[in-house]
């Protein structure tokens, strides 16, 4: 017969998620020994444990969750949990403490504990939860198999917190401009305008915003993750390419997770923003029209780190050198030859600003035929040294 107890304590050893062995509803161990005050709280026991299922899990308030494998013709039923995405931090602890209502003189424990626990995605969680069912069970279950309760329950909760939030507004009567806000936002990013752009953000400082997460760090995150979509797909409309405009996103995206300060996070949000906006406003491109002129200028942007001439250009496109660089002139004011160099340039500066690239290394990036010619471009361009740039951006 297997012992339960020592699979239990055998399997918190693995995996440091905390485990409690109940039989029915009455717990009998805990992994590891702790007091009361870290206890799965209630309500989310009761979920797990009315449930028929093998298998089950549930979110709690403060977005974490916690797991149940039943053991199949018994009552002795494993709660697992709870886990989260990113380790607790104190914002966490703190919302935290209305759920477990633990006595001040062990906040210093409760903290610690918490702590302690390893982050997990909800996969693999879940995956947790599979291997301890074909453990316990010797039943093979899939995700798909557990989904469906989950499925039910969040879609039921999601309607209900949808019909308590329109009371809530109505009884405030708050009017949601999000909408015009967000439309008047991106506008300014869409046409570059810095100045007013930086009014807005004055004036929008105390917009409402919904509730996409339960963890405050997380929430400012994940409106930053959006502010970030959005303004991609603003800058894009106005201009900026699309190579330029995605490498942004992805640079940003990377950075907000680094940071655990939501003054940092909302600081970057202002910054990135800024950003969309200027490199739209250094765009030198009008809105083009003209298919083919769209499909050339983004050969042109897409193709910086070749050695590429109008002649490549016009052959891409299928026109003659000529013809191509005559209707550029006229439809769009510009000499392509120039306009070549100058996407060159205006990739520069991100290299220059964002990676540590040498300048004779991002001279030969660019296919420029030495690094003096590059050095005179960019000051001829831009005023300032390649070098002088850089130190600059910091």
């Amino acid at each position: 017969m297997r012992d339960t107890q020592k699979f239990c304590e055998y399997l918190y050893h693995s995996c440091y998620i905390p485990i409690y062995l109940y039989d029915g509803f009455k717990m009998t161990n805990c992994y590891p020994a702790q007091t009361k005050d870290t206890f799965p709280p209630e309500i989310y026991l009761k979920q797990l444990l009315e449930t028929d299922k093998l298998v089950a899990y549930t979110l709690t308030d403060f977005n974490s969750y916690y797991g149940c494998v039943k053991m199949e013709n018994t009552t002795t039923r494993l709660v697992v949990g709870p886990i989260n995405s990113f380790i607790y931090n104190t914002e966490t602890l703190m919302q935290m403490r209305r759920e477990f209502l633990f006595e001040p003189s062990q906040e210093e424990t409760f903290y610690t504990f918490f702590h302690n626990i390893p982050s997990h995605n909800l996969e693999v969680f879940i995956n947790i939860l599979l291997f301890i069912n074909y453990a316990l069970n010797n039943v093979l279950l899939t995700k798909k198999d557990i989904s469906d309760y989950n499925g039910f329950f969040w879609m039921n909760l999601v309607h209900q917190e949808y019909s308590e939030g329109i009371y809530s507004d109505n009884e405030e009567e708050v009017v949601n401009t999000n909408y015009a806000t967000e439309r008047e936002l991106l506008k300014y990013i869409e046409t570059g305008n810095i100045n007013e752009l930086q009014n807005f953000t004055e004036r929008a400082k105390n917009t409402r915003v919904g509730i996409v997460a339960n963890d405050y760090t997380r929430q400012t995150k994940n409106i930053f993750i959006v502010a970030v979509t959005l303004s991609s797909r603003a800058a894009m409309k106005g201009g900026l390419s699309p190579t330029t405009a995605y490498k942004l996103s992805d640079i940003y995206l990377q950075q907000v997770e680094r940071l655990t300060s939501v003054d940092d996070v909302n600081f970057l949000l202002v910054e990135m923003q800024k950003d969309y906006a200027g490199h739209v406003a250094n765009a030198i491109t009008p809105d083009i029209k003209d298919n083919d002129l769209h499909k050339a200028i983004e050969f042109v942007r897409t193709n910086t780190n070749k050695n590429i001439k109008v002649a490549d250009v016009a052959d891409f496109i299928g026109f003659s050198r000529p013809y191509l660089s005559r209707k550029v002139k006229k439809e769009l004011g510009f000499n392509l030859s120039k306009f070549i160099v100058r996407c060159k340039l205006e990739e520069s500066k991100n290299l220059l600003a964002f990676s540590g690239k040498s300048i004779s290394q991002i001279s030969n990036y660019l296919c420029f035929s030495s690094q003096s010619h590059f050095q005179k471009a960019f000051k001829d361009t831009f005023g300032i040294t390649p070098q002088a740039y850089r130190r600059s951006q910091y």
